[in-house]
């Protein structure tokens, strides 16, 4: 049993390790397709300078997010849909963190969008800054036109679970094998151990108690000698013929 969790701990690892090279490979040709899909500056729906307005279409499906450069100010502005009412939107979580172009520059989301109805809507900039609004499920679903991309995300989603279950089947092979290695005890009669007590040892169960040796029935009684009573059985034969 130990010996096949090692086979396979070791399968496992090979082919973790080579699904994970697989995923960095594929990162390094994805890089550009990744920087172009995510980068607000070149990827947008709307760019609007200080003080600007646009008209955008949005569907419910959408997420929304506009974006500042970082250290360009706070949201400061309105989404207005067709009858003149004002979306609020969301504060940016942890999933909407800052994104770093490939040139170096950093945008800071200041708001999101998620869940509206859809329609045409009017982004005001009410800002001293540029604002962008890009469509995340847009850009995610484009990145998975690439296959470079796919690679990668398959390398890595597969190969590093992979690598938790070989690890995971690595440590039990470790701790049986060092439960089995304990040394044989012994017992002390001086007799080597029947297999029920290394069953037992093994298992950690308690010991049975040692089982009695039987008595020889016999011991102690000396056999009955036959030898007279065959003698006198051959005079009474002499006597019984000679009349």
């Amino acid at each position: 049993m130990t010996g096949g969790a090692m086979r396979w701990a070791k399968r496992l690892a090979g082919a973790s390790f080579l699904l994970l090279l697989i995923g960095v490979i594929s990162l390094w040709q994805a890089e550009a397709s990744i920087y172009d899909n995510l980068d607000p500056g070149q990827n947008h729906l709307l760019e609007l300078e200080a003080g600007q307005s646009g008209e955008v279409s949005l569907t419910e499906t959408g997420k929304y997010v506009a974006l500042r450069i970082e250290g360009g100010g706070e949201a400061e502005l309105r989404l207005l849909n067709s009858t003149g009412e004002e979306e609020e939107g969301a504060t940016p979580g942890v999933w909407e963190a800052k994104r770093v172009t490939e040139n170096g520059t950093s945008y800071m989301p200041v708001r999101v969008f998620t869940a509206i109805e859809a329609g045409t809507y009017t982004l005001h900039n009410d800002g001293d800054s540029t604002l962008w609004l890009v469509d995340d499920v847009s850009a995610g679903a484009a990145l998975f036109k690439d296959r470079w991309f796919v690679l990668m995300f398959l390398g890595c989603s597969l190969g590093l679970p992979l690598a938790g279950v070989a690890l995971f089947l690595a440590i039990i092979d470790w701790r049986r094998a060092k439960k089995g290695g304990s040394p044989v005890i012994i017992p002390s009669e001086g007799r080597l151990p029947t297999t029920d007590e290394l069953y037992r040892e093994y298992r950690g169960l308690p010991q049975s108690e040692v089982e009695r040796d039987v008595p020889d029935p016999f011991v102690g009684q000396v056999p009955v000698a036959d030898e007279p009573q065959r003698e006198e059985e051959k005079s009474d034969w002499r006597g019984w013929d000679e009349g």
